[in-house]
């Protein structure tokens, strides 16, 4: 019997193990095989947040300005009218240096008040400062 190998085999089985070698790892060249249970891919973990109590607001007292009267001094004695002007009547007398509180203004004549007597007194007769002035309300007619 003649056991030569055919040089045309021989070739064909270098190039083919030559090819086999080029390719590395020949499992991972080959197509996936389907498994007899489907897999499914696995789901992300999911961290619950445990959420932390809201603080009760703080109670933060705002403190009012307690409004302070404006008042004026009467400069020197004078009537007490029942109006801002000299038409209208006499309600009193102010003796000088008596304090009245002031409530509004028209033109040159503040309504102004004491523990005795309410009524209106020109500006002249009374002694301010002038933020204290500008501070009294306007009488509108």
């Amino acid at each position: 019997m003649d056991y030569r190998i055919p040089l045309r085999l021989v070739i064909v089985t270098i190039s083919l193990a030559l090819i086999l070698a080029a390719c590395g790892d020949l499992e991972a060249a080959l197509p996936e095989r389907p498994t007899p249970v489907p897999t499914l891919p696995r789901l992300p973990s999911v961290t619950p947040i445990t959420p932390s109590p809201t603080p009760a607001p703080t109670f933060t007292p705002t403190l009012t300005p307690t409004p302070r009267p404006l008042v004026a001094t009467v400069v020197r004695a004078a009537n007490v009218r029942a109006g801002p002007g000299t038409s209208f009547a006499i309600v009193g007398t102010m003796e000088a240096g008596v304090t009245v509180t002031l409530h509004s203004q028209r033109d040159d004549w503040f309504a102004i008040e004491t523990t005795d007597i309410t009524g209106w007194m020109f500006r002249d007769l009374l002694e301010l400062d002038p933020a204290t002035e500008r501070a009294v309300p306007m009488d509108l007619p």
